[in-house]
């Protein structure tokens, strides 16, 4: 009678499982795996009830190939580095009622009926809260004040080897923050270039890597690994400066592509889909993921998907009215409407209307180009009060996302014609002839170019100082992987705290200029 208690006990915790989460490897949990598991317990629980050893001895074999069964899927949803609760306490259910359904067979040894009841509350308990956590591999920092952003360099490059090939770097913390190929996130002081903290899922991959607009806070997306695309994403959100793991969790609602990942200082904008091209934006708390507001947009109006943007404490919210288009920027916290820009329409508006929405990393400018049948504009504005700051020619688009100088370039067939940088200051196009990466910061224009004798970083200043260029000493890479996560790009150039960082993707040395 006792094996047949704890079998029952078992049963129940399986079922207990299936209500648990799956996480990224398992989003749609209870899966067919773990739905089979718990249908074969709950059968050797009623099998435990029977007067026959037949039935006993069917019970055993059911209760073995479950417990297998349950491991092996534990198994896989570690190695993925993306595992849930779920699947660790179905394998401990189904571990203790193979020693059930032993005990049922023996029914003269009844000590082992209180041990397997310990067993099995003490591993619900552990899978539940260890589980989850056991592909980490984490070493954290004591906080630390980070340098200011570079503007110049000097001295020698510091240079640092990624353990696998680089898929991206932010600029966060003290520095940057390295993603690697092997769902590694290493964090580099930016004037010594020396470790900092490490952050890894192995196994899993990272799909996304973006930082806060302050810099203070990492959004890391990880997909399952073991060649299972479940089209789910695990998030982390890590404190930059010491690398300690703030909140994660599953976004259903959020891709893994950083394009889709558009963050505030401290909120996380979702947007869900609600039918006829129309979505509302939902804001949750960066540091708790607890869901702080919820907008849609007013009767008559709906608000067409848009890429994400979003400004230092604002998000940004495309709407679309029958007599106007506009975007909206909204209080981080509240989700209350602080500033408006709105562009007349003349008869109703089309479903055609298109939104191209750009920040600048530090979330103070966006580049706006509303485009309507029947009307169209293109600005610069200030994302704290909305007020535009310049109007923009549309054929020589403002590249706000290289830094705080916005860059204008017009361009025919791909290839440059010519440019500016900051308040009309043009671009020196000979001076790189064949440009690998770009950005701006406060008092230059950097690009990292390809010459004759190698590549070379090529500063042009927004004053009167002269223009300076600086060899970068790569080693031979025989293949470069196709492009770093942020877009199509092969290389970045990346005015962090403290250094100018460059890096290839795919390519292990990450080089620092201070």
């Amino acid at each position: 009678m006792m094996g047949a208690v704890v079998a029952a006990l078992a049963a129940a915790c399986a079922v207990v499982a299936l209500l648990l989460p799956g996480d990224a490897i398992r989003p749609d949990w209870p899966d067919l795996d773990g739905v089979l598991v718990a249908a074969a317990l709950a059968a050797v629980a009623l099998l435990a009830l029977g007067k026959s050893r037949a039935s006993w001895r069917t019970g055993l074999g059911l209760a073995t190939a479950a417990a297998a069964w349950a491991v092996y899927c534990l198994v896989g949803d570690l190695r993925s580095g993306t595992p849930g609760s779920s699947t660790g306490v179905l394998a401990v259910a189904a571990v203790v009622a193979v020693g059930a359904a032993a005990l049922t067979l023996d029914r003269s040894r009844r000590w082992p009926a209180v041990p397997l009841v310990v067993v099995l509350a003490a591993g619900t308990v552990t899978a539940v809260t260890v589980v989850p956590g056991l592909p980490v591999r984490s070493v954290t920092a004591d906080p630390a004040p980070a340098a200011p952003l570079a503007d110049h360099v000097s001295g020698d490059p510091w240079s640092w080897t990624s353990p696998t090939g680089v898929r991206e770097v932010v600029a966060a913390g003290t520095g940057v923050a390295v993603a690697g190929q092997g769902g590694d996130i290493t964090a580099l002081d930016g004037p010594t270039g020396a470790v900092r903290w490490t952050y890894a899922r192995p196994g899993a991959h990272v799909r996304a890597l973006v930082a806060t607009p302050d810099r203070a806070l990492l959004l890391a997306s990880f997909a399952p690994g073991g060649g299972r695309d479940t089209g789910s994403h695990h998030l982390v959100v890590l404190d930059a400066f010491t690398g300690a793991a703030v909140h994660d969790g599953l976004l259903d609602e959020v891709l893994g592509d950083a394009d889709q990942l558009a963050p505030t200082a401290g909120v996380l904008p979702k947007t869900v889909y609600q039918g006829e091209d129309d979505f509302r934006i939902e804001a949750v708390d960066l540091r708790t993921g607890a869901g702080l507001w919820t907008w849609s947009a007013p009767d008559g109006c709906d608000s067409p998907f848009a890429l994400p943007a979003s400004g230092r404490d604002v998000v940004l919210a495309p709407l679309r009215c029958d007599d106007h288009i506009a975007v909206l920027g909204l209080d981080e916290r509240t989700g209350a409407r602080r500033w408006e820009f709105r562009l007349p329409v003349s008869g109703p508006s089309e479903k055609r209307t298109d939104y191209f929405l750009h920040s600048s990393p530090g979330g103070e400018t966006l580049s706006l180009s509303l485009r309507h049948t029947r009307a169209a504009a293109d600005v610069l504005l200030d994302a704290r009060t909305g007020a535009v700051t310049s109007t923009l020619d549309s054929r020589v688009p403002a590249r706000v996302e290289l830094g705080p100088s916005p860059l204008l370039e017009r361009t025919e067939n791909g290839e440059t014609l010519s440019a500016s940088v900051g308040n009309g200051i043009p671009v020196d196009l000979a001076a790189c002839g064949s440009r690998l990466a770009h950005a701006t910061t406060e008092t230059a224009y950097w690009r990292l170019c390809s010459g004759p004798s190698g590549p070379f970083l090529h500063r042009q200043a927004l004053d009167s100082s002269p223009a300076l260029s600086v060899p970068v000493a790569w080693p031979a890479l025989a293949e470069v992987a196709p492009s770093l996560l942020s877009g199509t790009r092969r290389h970045a150039l990346v005015p962090a705290p403290g250094a100018l960082v460059v890096v290839r993707a795919g390519a292990t040395p990450v080089l620092g200029f201070p």
